[in-house]
């Protein structure tokens, strides 16, 4: 994962021209040396499939990129878990937090 030192957002690896670069929604384009194209390629993305508006790239599981908290597994008792957040309920309610064990996998919610 990689940031944009022009805008400081997300960078996301794109192919031009059969060269993988980090592409940012500003513009600014990165050229990615042979082994982050290798790495990048074997570990990250997990399938591509055609859309109506184009390609979508299914991202695996297995490269972490949720943050982690101390939280208990109700089902494992692993004490570490990945969580995200989303607004389930209406706007003035607050968000729900969902939670998954980095151990068995298992998700739950905290409203």
């Amino acid at each position: 994962m990689e940031f944009c030192p022009e805008c400081e957002s997300l960078m996301r690896v794109h192919k031009i021209n059969g060269k993988s670069v980090l592409k940012c929604r500003c513009g600014y384009i990165k050229e990615m040396n042979e082994q982050e194209d290798i790495a990048t390629t074997s570990k990250a993305v997990k399938s591509k499939t055609k859309s109506q508006k184009g390609e979508i790239e299914v991202i695996d599981d297995s490269v972490n990129t949720l943050p982690t908290k101390v939280e208990e597994c109700p089902k494992c008792g692993n004490k570490k878990a990945v969580y995200w957040q989303v607004q389930t309920r209406s706007g003035d309610e607050s968000m729900t937090t969902f939670f998954r064990c980095t151990k068995c996998r298992y998700t739950w919610r905290e409203y």
